[in-house]
């Protein structure tokens, strides 16, 4: 529902990330509550990137643009993206990326191992002349915790199985570039990682923190708007300290446009269920 209105914002000429960010977190916190901050990736940003005050993400020349977003309700958490297409051009690895998490969630049942996942995402991208991202990919979902155990490849490796009762997120991201991304130096989102501060200000906000997110990930706009611009200096205390954890923004190495699609699926006996239907999003 929360991706729908994200779609439906894009349809209607919405061009801000950060507005849509703000429409989708507000309402995830009226029924719920987000599972992290949702992440706006324009063109050749590939994941990590959540819109700020200062720079909100402007969209309006991008070529396409990736919503990625997660509620949770007690810490029992869902994950999903799409990708909405602006210029034609990027409707083929857009497509591949819709294929491909279509055809690998099919694939996933109690004893499927992680690399046959991997290879059916590879086989997608190569009938769509497109390259699968190899240093990203799905992952299983704890309690609390967005990425627990199992790394789900969207190239055929590794030797994880998959067993009946996991929650895991299948999520392809497909580019006609290189096929690999890196850190930028940009970072807007954080997590807890340990619980040590210093000064009076950092461990006040070390407790907001712990209590209103607890390990997942949060926006460095959240942390400004409980403590103001002022807040900078305690946040920097605790990141270097090393009681969070820092997000980088992932780039395409070539500067390439990455698309991706992601839902989250339970496994059972039978198979995969899924838990957030993101395929009525992939219309061109």
């Amino acid at each position: 529902r929360l991706l729908r209105k994200a779609y439906d914002l894009l349809e209607s000429g919405e061009r801000c990330g950060l507005k849509i960010a703000n429409a989708l977190e507000t309402e995830a916190w009226e029924h719920a509550a987000p599972a992290f901050p949702c992440n706006v990736g324009p063109d050749q940003v590939a994941a990590h990137l959540s819109p700020t005050d200062a720079e909100p993400a402007d969209i309006r020349s991008a070529r396409l643009v990736k919503i990625d977003f997660g509620v949770h309700v007690d810490g029992w958490i869902s994950d999903a993206a799409f990708t909405y297409v602006f210029d034609e051009n990027c409707n083929r690895v857009a497509r591949a990326a819709y294929d491909a998490l279509y055809e690998a969630v099919h694939v996933i049942r109690p004893g499927t191992c992680v690399a046959e996942i991997g290879k059916k995402i590879s086989d997608v991208a190569k009938r769509h002349g497109v390259k699968p991202v190899s240093n990203l990919g799905g992952h299983q979902i704890h309690r609390y915790m967005l990425h627990a155990g199992l790394f789900v490849p969207n190239v055929p490796e590794g030797r994880g199985v998959v067993d009946e009762g996991m929650l895991l997120a299948v999520e392809p991201f497909m580019t006609d570039g290189r096929g690999h991304v890196s850190e930028g130096t940009s970072v807007t989102i954080y997590s807890l990682e340990r619980r040590r501060a210093r000064s009076q200000n950092a461990r006040k906000m070390l407790e907001y923190i712990e209590s209103r997110f607890k390990t997942l990930p949060f926006a460095r706009r959240w942390i400004e708007k409980e403590f103001g611009k002022g807040g900078w200096l305690a946040l920097y205390e605790l990141v270097k300290g090393g009681s969070l954890r820092q997000y980088p923004i992932l780039l395409e190495d070539r500067g390439s446009v990455v698309a991706q699609f992601e839902t989250t699926v339970y496994v059972d006996k039978d198979g995969a269920e899924v838990i957030v239907d993101v395929f009525e999003m992939g219309e061109w």
